[in-house]
Formats: structure tokens, sequence, C-alpha cells
């Protein structure tokens, strides 16, 4: 009777595509100095089978997805949206997580690629002192 004036609890249900999404931005981050060393992209691969549904479409094809979206998009304020929308801080932390690995998987680090990593970071609200935590998890492995 009274459940008219009870809020409803909408629960947010997470767009399918969202680990795609983080997808996107790791090979941004790799693609940064215009090469996508053969270590790098096998890391990409790697993250692609443990996170997307491969019924569809093979690791490579998704692949070849992200890439040609990639090169579509102008800018990749529209990824850091939509992590912004749907993640919460733990999970953004986890994506970053995979840019740093996936920027030293080639034991280099390249300028542009940090760039990205700490505008990325800075655009979805990790603090600083996060930012180089997760960096230094992955700068000696």
């Amino acid at each position: 009777m009274f459940n008219f004036f009870k809020k409803k609890e909408e629960k947010k249900e997470k767009p399918k595509n969202l680990k795609l999404i983080a997808l996107c931005l790791a090979f941004e981050v790799a693609n940064a100095d215009n090469d996508i060393d053969t270590r790098e992209k096998n890391l990409i691969l790697e993250k692609i089978k443990e996170s997307i549904d491969l019924s569809v479409l093979t690791e490579k094809e998704i692949f070849e997805v992200i890439q040609e979206e990639s090169q579509n998009r102008v800018s990749f304020y529209d990824i850091i949206n939509d992590i912004n929308k749907n993640l919460d801080k733990k999970e953004k932390i986890d994506v970053l997580k995979m840019l740093w690995e996936i920027a030293y998987a080639d034991k280099v680090l390249d300028v542009d690629e940090e760039r990205i990593i700490r505008r990325s970071a800075e655009m979805l609200g990790i603090k600083p002192t996060i930012v180089l935590q997760t960096k230094e998890e992955f700068k000696n492995q």
C-alpha cells in the first residue's frame, strides 16, 4: 500500500562492453609511441581472452576492432567518460594497473605512454600518490 512512497532502488546496470572500453584505453597507451611491440600486443590479447566472451569473435578479431576504433577516434575523452560513469574507485584503479602493465610490457616506458596514463588517471579522479604506487608495482617486473 505504501510502496508508492518508497524510493525505488534502481540497479544501475553496467554496459556489457565496459571491459572492451578499458582495453581501448590500454591500446591507446600501447600505441602512444606509434609502435606496438609484440609483447604489448600479446599482453592485450591475453587481457582480451581473460575479460571478453570469445564465443562470437576471436581475440585477434577483437584486437582489430579496437585498432579500428582507435584510428577512427579523435580523442579518448569518450572512453574516460564511460569509465567514470560506470566504474567505482577500485575498478578505476584496476584499469590504471592494466595501463601500467601494458606500458611496461616491452620493458620501456615511453614518455607518451606515461603522459596518457597520467592524464587518464587525472581524468578518472585517481590521486597522484596512487598513480605512483601502481607505477612502481610494474616498473621492476
